[in-house]
């Protein structure tokens, strides 16, 4: 067994598919639903007044993508239990969600300077329109946020999907850390420990010797 078992191949492609149908329709609202649907010509080379529909379209897209892997990176933390419930037997129900968060500061600042680096990229002149022909944004900022929560809620409908489904086949939702180390990595596991053992038995057999 590999460490991209059924389960997480299985949630890269719902998650995947979520992202992907969510980042269209947030370039096809820019573009078709709110635009005039005009793609523009040479966009891919230099913005001009006939791609400033494309080049925001493109800044909603971006935006919606980069927080969609952030807020994922979160929600991974389990493969299974709620991001709003890691811990189901806390003794602190309504801030336990923040001390989870907190509780990894290296995960936390990585998001965090994720979210930051969306605004430079997106309003900085030169970066944005030449580096990676993007255009500021605005209202679009709605479409954004309304995408992201549609984003939150998929994966955490996937995942309550996935409790009540091994609830039904018997399996607890257990964590996936634990499944990974007992199914995955047992072989060197074992291996290590039998090594370990051997040479405790070595060092207590020389020392009995001398």
């Amino acid at each position: 067994m590999g460490v991209f078992t059924w389960e997480v191949l299985l949630d890269m492609t719902v998650y995947g598919f979520l992202a992907a149908a969510l980042c269209l329709a947030s370039f096809s609202l820019v573009v078709f639903g709110f635009g005039d649907g005009n793609l523009g010509v040479g966009c891919n080379n230099n913005i001009s007044p006939q791609c400033e529909t494309v080049f925001r379209a493109r800044a909603t897209t971006f935006t919606c993508l980069t927080w969609f892997a952030l807020f994922l990176a979160w929600e991974m933390v389990n493969l299974r239990r709620s991001f709003f419930r890691m811990q189901p037997r806390t003794p602190h129900p309504v801030t336990q969600v923040f001390r989870d968060v907190w509780r990894n500061q290296f995960l936390f600042w990585s998001i965090m300077g994720g979210f930051i680096t969306v605004f430079p990229i997106i309003y900085v002149p030169v970066i944005n329109t030449v580096v990676f022909k993007l255009a500021p944004i605005s209202w679009e900022w709605g479409i954004v946020f309304v995408e992201t929560g549609f984003f939150f809620a998929g994966v955490e409908g996937w995942k309550f999907a996935k409790r009540v489904y091994y609830r039904r086949v018997g399996e607890t939702a257990r964590n996936p850390e634990e499944d990974l180390e007992k199914n995955v990595f047992s072989q060197w596991i074992s291996v290590a420990t039998a090594a370990s053992e051997n040479s405790k038995m070595e060092l207590t057999s020389s020392r009995t010797e001398k």
